[in-house]
């Protein structure tokens, strides 16, 4: 609970002294969009105006006055829904559903809050995506400039509107925002053409076609033996292999053969698919797979009775189920958290998730998979605390019981995975059974399809891996970004973490194979039916990427009769091979390898270090002074070099540089030294150290007799504070500097500045330096308004602050208003650094893992809206901001 505090009050120090000076001169479910419903501020349910048929699609019940806005407190709710089917928990705020036809979705809520009961109803017109049409284009072309021509159906008294992308260094060369395009293949590989169609403002269809650019070679044989993909290709051309999947009691092992045609990534062959360009002459690869036992869970019913509390204060006793097995001396115990919807039991009975758990044990780890307690919509307990999480508490009962029953050692490390609901919970749980005590074994959790948790990105120490599909249609682009951009600042913190992303990839007739991993009959001859089915349907194309992923019932419908009890594992294989929101197998060798090195602790490259601040500003009155703050973590002392640069900016350029400057540094209200002349600098240092100090971390070199300032000076750990004034009133430009020379264990890991900006348009330009071979996580802030509540004014301060990061010319980074993204994770971050929580929006912060380099941060006034509203008063254009750069532990 209180594990920030130590880091919280060397903060407060830390403003405190910078802000001395300044308080003596101047004595604050995601929304769905579109559609909306209702009046401003009457109740409704909120919810777009269409939906695309088989696709999910949210709503929320806005209570408006009536109860505070979205999901009132002390609101009940009950929905339910004609036309489509629902998804989620009737008795929440929020509803998911889905329409498998075209027509008239009527959505209804009864809400009762306040003592009234309100029944809200809203119409929603489900589209099939087959209103759209296909796009019509070649599969096959060269790898040429030589345009090729796509085309979809033309609208129709102007009910669409059409909007091309392409992929894979494909280049649009005309038609964009008509039904027809040119465009330029490019190098070989494969090329993703998507037209975006929207039907009648109401649904966005997305349509895509795939073209392979051949290589321009002579013909060459590749062979693919134990799997697909093989074939006579141009020299040149990018070919997906797949091994198939591997037969009842074995595991894909690795690719023999040309191996070199994999490439020299880690785990090249290992991967059961890959991409190989095909060679000048003929080559052969192999698939291997090895035995593996075949095993069945165990099953403990009315496992860990517990009482869960419902409305009017009554109570419940639930239990789970758990499914288990793990081989003799297992090395570990990996835990199974299924998606909402599902179960435990999906992790050993559908195909791929079968893979994955055989793959496990195979490795020699123990599996559990449990149910979540809320049978309604499957999804996992959202709560922060382990005492108040059941479903948490069902799997720390669960080890408990395993290691009991002799399943699994004690002291064996501990994984959790999970797969879209299940990826969030599982990163939450691992957490929660890693610090709460008895803490467990946890050594790392794995999220498919879904990027993860903001708050326990920037806080937990449980190494995370993320697993997304290109394709997914709930986190999309976005998802995939969020995960990179997680992973980088887990690194960032030296906590182990990487993220991999599912592209396309053929759904070769073998493939479907995969139906018979668990014992039932599936054989080559009903794969070959189901992909006749789907390329006579045009969902598959000649080289058996998918085009379309077919709703569940078109899928049954176009089966033979004798195949669709298998429609569901079916339509899951298409999923995977077309990227979308399914879990995947092939990154088992991945997942293996991640849980090997955290259960065998491998060491995880450090972090990079702060290791120079830099801050420009002008001093313009008598009173003027730049102060920086910093704080020393760690056991050891730490040699640092302060400067403050006046007449030395001359040769830089700058005529109104300061004539000359007086340096302080201060711990507390405490003086350590100070200096009104480099190469005077008094203490225990001379002037040849100083300019030793100054060469050895890169810093430019002052001339003699020069009236800039410097201090080199050993501290201790703590928080100081550097202050630059003119000397004798003087003003100008002023560069100040604090450099780590000893770069020990001892290190930088808060760097703050104070200053003032005199006229609209100025910036207060920091400066700063990342050593090392690895990211830094780092919180940048610009704080303005959060000044107020320390005593300043609000005429003296910015009235809208913003921050930029930079590297050259480059902006890396840029925040306004710091609660508008991730400020889930900005909150947690705050308190794990020791900064001061931000009540005002207009602030900025930003989370980043910068590459070790270089970077200029411009904090300065927010630009003005280009349209301001009615009755706009601009924000003060000038005014104090404070500059915060903190290292994330």
């Amino acid at each position: 609970m209180h594990r920030f505090s130590a880091r919280l009050v060397r903060a407060s120090l830390l403003l405190w002294s910078l802000l001395l000076p300044a308080l003596v001169v101047h004595a604050q479910v995601r929304p769905p969009g579109g559609g909306g419903g209702g009046t401003p501020g009457q109740p409704a349910i909120a919810a777009p105006p269409g939906a695309l048929v088989g696709v999910p699609v949210a709503a929320i019940v806005n209570l408006g006055q009536a109860g505070g806005g979205q999901a009132g407190a002390n609101a009940t709710y009950q929905w339910s829904v004609t036309g489509a089917r629902l998804l989620s928990d009737p008795r929440v705020a929020g509803a998911q559903f889905v329409a498998e036809a075209p027509g008239a979705v009527v959505l209804a809520a009864v809400v009762t809050v306040g003592g009234n009961t309100l029944n809200l109803t809203r119409e929603v017109t489900a589209v099939a995506g087959a209103a759209a049409g296909a796009i019509t284009a070649p599969v096959t072309a060269p790898s040429s400039d030589t345009p090729v021509t796509a085309s979809v159906p033309p609208a129709e008294n102007g009910d669409r509107t059409f909007r091309w992308t392409l992929g894979g260094g494909a280049t649009l060369l005309s038609g964009q925002g008509t039904n027809t395009i040119t465009f330029r293949p490019g190098a070989a590989g494969l090329k993703l053409v998507t037209c975006t169609v929207n039907l009648r403002n109401l649904v966005n269809v997305p349509l895509r076609s795939y073209l392979v650019a051949t290589g321009t070679g002579a013909p060459v044989a590749l062979t693919v033996n134990a799997g697909s993909g093989g074939g006579t290709f141009p020299g040149g051309s990018r070919v997906d292999i797949i091994a198939d999947p591997p037969a009842f009691g074995q595991v894909f092992d690795r690719w023999t053969g040309d191996i070199t045609l994999l490439g020299n990534a880690p785990l090249a062959a290992s991967l059961p698919r890959a991409t190989v360009t095909v060679p000048v002459a003929a080559a052969t690869l192999t698939a291997t797979y090895r035995a593996a036992a075949a095993w069945t869970p165990r099953v403990i019913e009315n496992f860990n009775p517990q009482t869960q509390a419902g409305p009017n204060n009554t109570t419940t006793t639930v239990t789970t189920t758990v499914r288990h097995f793990a081989p003799p001396n297992a090395a570990g115990l990996v835990f199974l958290l299924h998606d909402a919807a599902g179960s435990g039991a999906d992790w050993f009975e559908r195909p791929q998730a079968l893979l994955l758990a055989r793959d496990l044990v195979a490795a020699g780890y123990g599996v559990a998979a449990l149910n979540s307690l809320n049978r309604n919509n499957g999804t996992w307990a959202a709560q922060g605390t382990l005492p108040a999480n059941l479903d948490a508490l069902n799997h720390a009962a669960a080890h408990t019981r395993l290691v009991a029953d002799g399943a699994i050692a004690a002291g064996r490390p501990v994984f959790l995975l999970g797969r879209g609901n299940g990826g969030g919970a599982a990163i939450r749980y691992a957490d929660l059974l890693a610090t709460t005590s008895p803490a467990r074994p946890v050594k790392g959790a794995v999220s498919f399809l879904n990027p993860g948790l903001e708050a326990l990105g920037v806080t937990s120490r449980v190494p995370q891996y993320f697993l997304l599909a290109s394709n997914d249609g709930v986190e999309g682009a976005a998802g995939v970004a969020e995960a990179r951009d997680r992973s980088d600042l887990l690194l960032g913190r030296g906590v182990a973490s990487a993220s991999a992303v599912l592209p396309v990839s053929p759904l070769y007739p073998e493939r479907l194979r995969a139906l018979a991993v668990n014992g039932s009959a599936f054989t080559a001859a009903d794969a070959q039916a189901v992909s006749t089915a789907l390329r006579g349907a045009g969902w598959v194309d000649e080289n058996h990427y998918v085009r379309t992923v077919p709703t569940r019932a078109a899928l049954n419908a176009a089966l033979p009769e004798t195949l669709r009890p298998r429609v569901v594992d079916i339509a899951a294989e298409i999923a995977v091979a077309a990227a979308e929101r399914e879990l995947f197998s092939e990154s088992n060798p991945r997942v293996v390898a991640f849980l090997n090195a955290r259960a065998a602790d491998t060491p995880v490259a450090p972090p990079g270090r702060l290791v120079n601040l830099s801050t420009r500003s002008a001093l313009v009155s008598l009173e003027d002074s730049l102060a920086l703050g910093f704080n020393i973590s760690g056991t050891a002392r730490a040699t640092l070099l302060v400067r403050g640069i006046g007449p030395a900016l001359a040769k830089f350029g700058l005529a109104g540089a300061l004539p000359a400057a007086r340096l302080e540094l201060n711990r507390g209200q405490t003086l350590l030294q100070a200096n009104e002349g480099w190469d005077r600098p008094g203490g225990s240092a001379t002037a040849a150290e100083v300019a030793a100090a100054a060469a050895s971390v890169g810093a430019f070199a002052l001339e003699p007799g020069a009236r800039d300032a410097a201090l080199l000076i050993t501290l201790d750990p703590g928080t100081y504070t550097a202050t630059i004034r003119g000397l004798g009133g003087a003003t100008g430009d002023v560069l100040a500097e604090i450099y780590d020379v000893s770069r020990n264990a001892t290190r930088l890991t808060n760097l703050s500045t104070l200053a003032r900006i005199n006229a609209p348009g100025d910036l207060l330009i920091p400066g700063i330096v990342i050593a090392g071979n690895s990211p830094r996580s780092l919180l940048i802030r610009a704080v303005a308004q959060g000044l107020r509540d320390f005593g300043l004014p609000e005429e003296a301060v910015l009235g809208d602050a913003r921050i930029s990061v930079l590297q050259g010319s480059d902006t890396v980074e840029v925040s306004n208003n710091w609660a508008q993204a991730n400020a889930a994770a900005l909150t947690a971050a705050f308190p794990a650094v020791g900064a001061f929580p931000l009540r005002a929006a207009s602030d900025a912060a930003l989370l980043s893992a910068l590459t070790p380099g270089s970077y200029t941060l411009q904090a300065g006034a927010a630009p003005l809206p280009a349209q301001p509203p009615a009755n706009f008063v601009p924000p003060n254009a000038t005014g104090s901001v404070l500059v915060e750069v903190y290292e994330v532990p």
